[in-house]
Formats: structure tokens, C-alpha cells, sequence
């Protein structure tokens, strides 16, 4: 992208423009002011002297807390001091607050209009920092929110703009390619100060990424914030409800730095007290845990009681769906699975019910084979009860189910050899220990909600001695 292309207010067909608008859209989640300053007292900035740059500045929030620290040092600060501080916003309208704000602020401090102008329209870059931007070491200090979106939410021209100058290693979201191109542009002993969202910090799919980070720089200050206080215009989302973003105060420094948390493939989940759970047993250790199946689209291989009548029992197993609980107690069947067995022709009945039905079957729940569900379950034990847990839970409440009904639509599923030992395991799940640790490690949604995986639930540790 060209620096400073001007566009007109209004889509005009062109496409980066519209890209551009479609990635600000989804982005702009601005940072409250109490947020900027705890950001820059971390990076003692201006004391520390040097540049400071923000690379997505948006409406220039850090530009404007950050000028203001620089008048108040020095009044008349000259053009050299002042130009210390730039920022980067590919937004044309964004910039254009951006530069507006700081024009203001010149403008009170002294400097008259014309000075004014110019300087702001220097401050505020009117680019895209991840093309055009600093990519070798020139920046003393850099702080600000940059944007987060999945790369498979940005719009395919960016895409490819992105791809050529973005290392494979940070290319699933814009915010690991923000991270990736400060990391590469600050200087030696500089300081980096972020509002983040957390996913990049524990999720698998930033593992490569926090490796390289790591041979860098590590973590200095790790700090969870309140999404409700710490942006505003936020987004698209509905007036006073919080952004879905769980975000951080992050302050990097040199790797090796004294005191630093060194950044590495391993997840990272802050404010967690991992001595909490050192030397515990883990779920995975004591029980199998899986995901239960989804059999696809109601009346094929999930018939209801009217449909099961017309079946032979034998080849029926009643299900337990996410709806079937009322609170932690299970109500009774109501939809019932059809056992198949891969490679056997099924019974002439269930022949006949599945040619019928099967053109319902959705897209994705469609298979090779004519007479399998889409996930198969015919290697499940349901001769033995077992616990079971949704995926999206505020709290870890385990459901006793008994044998003989299958768990479905990918709920957890936990099981072990020993009864006596299941309810054991059913009982330390209920201790507040398994909840607290939910709370920490598990992906966070909203209303105090978390997603929980089966590998992340073998992880977890047990209030169980020895």
C-alpha cells in the first residue's frame, strides 16, 4: 500500500478500500485512556528517552497520552522531540482523528496551525505497518492495541499482500503478524507494551510463533484486564455489552533480561500459579476421556420414539444430547442412535429407513459409506456408566450418566474400569481445585463461560492424594 493514499469517505468499488473498511470493522476495538497510561508508566516512556512508535493507532490514544507526557516535560519541545513519536494506521478516516487529535493538542501547547498540521500529518502515518512499516531494528519503544482477526476473516486481496511480506510462522491472525514485525523492528534493550488478546498465549496455533518471539524477547509484565473497561467503540457489538476479547497488559523485554518469563512453544496462562497443581494426578492419567459423536442430521441416524417403534430394538441405543439435561439431572431418552458396524450389511428395516433418509443427511454428515453416521460410536463400552461433561461450561459439574446410553453432539465423555473409581474421580471433579483450573487454561467466552477440549481436559489436575 501506498503511504498516505488518500481515499474518499465513501466506497468507491475500489477494492483495497473496501478490504481496508471490511478489516476496520471487524478491528476496531479503541483502548480506554487508564489503559494507555498503565501501559506507558510500564514502559517508562519518555523518561527512558528514544523513539516510540504505536503501529496501529487508530484514533491516536497512545499518540495524544504519550504527547502529552512529552509537553509535559518540556513545554516547548522542538520538532526533533516531538517526531520521537509515530504512529501507523492504515484506516484513512482512523488517521485522520488520529492526526486531528494530535493537531489539537499541538495547537493548546503553542504551536501554531500550520506547525501544527504538519507536524500531525508526520506523527500519524496514513499506511499499513505490516507492508510498509519498519522491519529491522530502528524503534526504541513501541506501545499501543494492535488489531486482532483470524487470517481466514481478512479479506483475500490482504491476504495475499500479507502473505508476501508476513513469515509463515505468524500468519493465522493479524495480531501475530503485528507481534512479529515489533519484535523485528525494535532495537536493542527496547521495550515493547501491548493491550493483547490472550489467545495468542496459550493456543497451539501460536506455538511457532511465541518460539520465535522467544529468541528475542520475554515477558516482563503479564497482566489480565477487564474487557468492559478497557475499550470502547467496540467493534460492531451491541451498545454496553463487552467485546468478545479477553485482553492482556503485556510488557516485553530482552530475552535473558533478569526477571523476565521466557517466551517458548509452551502455553503461557496468566496469572495462573502453576505450584497450585504441581505433582497432582491428572483426569488423563486415571480415566479415558473422548469426544462423544455427532450423528448428524435428525431422522437418519438419530431417530425419535415414533421412528424407533419401526426398528429392532437390538439395533437402537438411546442417546443422552445436551438437551436431555435438566441442570445436572438426566431426563429420559428421547431420540434414540442407530448401531451399524462398518463392513456388515445392516438389518433389511434399517436398510430401508437409511436409503429413505439419507438425502437429508447434511453436506458435512454425508459419508463413503451408505450405512455409517458420520462419526461411528460402535466401539463404545456402554456396558460401563460414565461422566460427562459439555464442552462450554461456566463450571466443572460432572454428569453421572448409567450404562447403556450414549453421550452424543461432542460432548466429554470420561470412563475408567472401576466404578468405585469413577465416582471418585466424579467427586474430585466437583472440588473447586478442577473449576479453578477451568477458569485458567480453558479458552474463555463470554458471561464467564470457557471451551473445554478433551485434551485439555486429560490435563487437569485432581484433589485426589496420592
Amino acid at each position: 500500500m501506498n503511504v498516505d493514499r488518500q481515499y474518499p469517505l465513501a466506497l468507491d468499488g475500489d477494492p483495497e478500500r473496501e478490504a481496508i473498511e471490511a478489516v476496520h470493522a471487524a478491528t476496531a476495538l479503541y483502548t480506554a485512556e487508564p489503559v494507555v497510561d498503565q501501559l506507558l508508566d510500564l514502559l517508562q516512556w519518555p523518561a527512558n528517552g528514544g523513539s516510540l512508535l504505536d503501529p496501529s493507532c487508530g484514533n491516536g490514544m497512545f499518540l495524544v497520552r504519550a504527547l502529552e507526557r512529552v509537553l509535559a516535560m518540556a513545554p516547548a519541545a522542538s520538532d526533533e522531540a516531538l517526531l520521537q513519536l509515530t504512529g501507523w494506521e492504515f484506516h484513512p478516516p482512523a488517521a485522520a482523528e488520529a492526526r486531528q487529535r494530535v493537531e489539537t493538542r499541538l495547537i493548546l501547547a503553542g504551536r501554531s496551525a500550520g506547525d501544527a498540521q504538519r507536524l500531525a500529518a508526520r506523527m500519524v502515518v496514513c499506511a499499513d505497518f505490516l507492508t510498509a512499516g519498519p522491519d529491522s531494528p530502528s524503534v526504541n519503544f513501541i506501545a499501543g492495541n494492535p488489531p486482532y482477526l483470524r487470517r481466514l476473516r481478512v479479506p483475500s486481496l490482504l491476504q495475499r499482500q500479507y502473505d508476501a511480506v508476513v513469515p509463515g510462522h505468524a500468519r493465522a491472525d493479524l495480531l501475530h503478524a503485528f507481534l512479529d514485525r515489533c519484535v523485528r523492528c525494535l532495537k536493542p534493550g527496547g521495550r515493547i507494551g501491548l493491550v493483547t488478546a490472550d489467545r495468542w498465549l496459550a493456543a497451539a496455533q501460536g506455538a511457532a510463533l511465541r518460539a520465535e518471539m522467544g529468541r528475542y524477547v520475554a515477558i516482563a509484565h503479564l497482566q489480565r484486564l477487564d474487557a468492559r473497561s478497557t475499550f470502547f467503540r467496540s467493534k460492531t457489538r451491541v451498545a454496553g455489552t463487552p467485546p468478545r476479547v479477553h485482553p492482556v497488559a503485556l510488557l516485553l523485554a530482552g530475552a535473558g533480561e533478569p526477571g523476565c518469563q521466557p517466551l517458548s512453544a509452551a502455553p503461557i496462562y496468566p496469572g495462573v500459579d502453576a505450584a497450585r497443581y504441581r505433582d497432582r494426578p491428572t483426569l488423563g492419567e486415571r480415566a479415558s476421556v473422548r469426544l462423544a459423536p455427532w450423528l448428524g442430521t435428525d431422522g437418519v441416524f438419530l431417530v425419535d420414539a415414533g421412528a424407533a417403534a419401526a426398528l429392532p430394538a437390538d439395533l437402537l441405543v438411546p442417546v443422552l444430547a445436551p438437551e436431555d439435561l435438566a441442570g445436572e439431572a438426566v431426563q429420559p431418552p428421547r431420540r434414540w442412535a442407530i448401531r451399524t458396524v462398518p463392513g456388515e450389511l445392516p438389518a433389511p428395516s434399517i436398510r430401508l429407513h437409511l436409503q429413505r433418509t439419507l438425502p437429508a443427511m447434511s453436506a458435512r454428515g454425508r459419508q463413503a459409506g451408505a450405512w455409517q453416521p458420520p462419526e461411528s460410536f460402535h466401539r463404545w463400552d456402554l456396558s460401563r456408566p460414565m461422566l460427562v461433561l459439555p464442552r462450554i461450561l461456566a463450571r466443572v459439574a460432572p454428569i453421572w450418566l448409567p450404562a447403556g446410553r450414549l453421550p452424543i453432539s461432542h460432548q466429554l465423555a470420561i470412563q475408567c474400569d472401576d466404578v468405585a473409581q469413577l465416582r471418585q474421580l466424579a467427586d474430585a471433579l466437583r472440588q473447586p481445585l478442577a473449576t479453578e483450573w477451568l477458569h485458567g487454561h480453558a479458552p474463555r467466552l463470554e458471561n464467564g463461560y470457557h471451551q473445554l477440549s478433551a485434551p485439555l481436559l486429560r490435563r487437569m489436575p485432581l484433589a485426589i492424594d496420592g
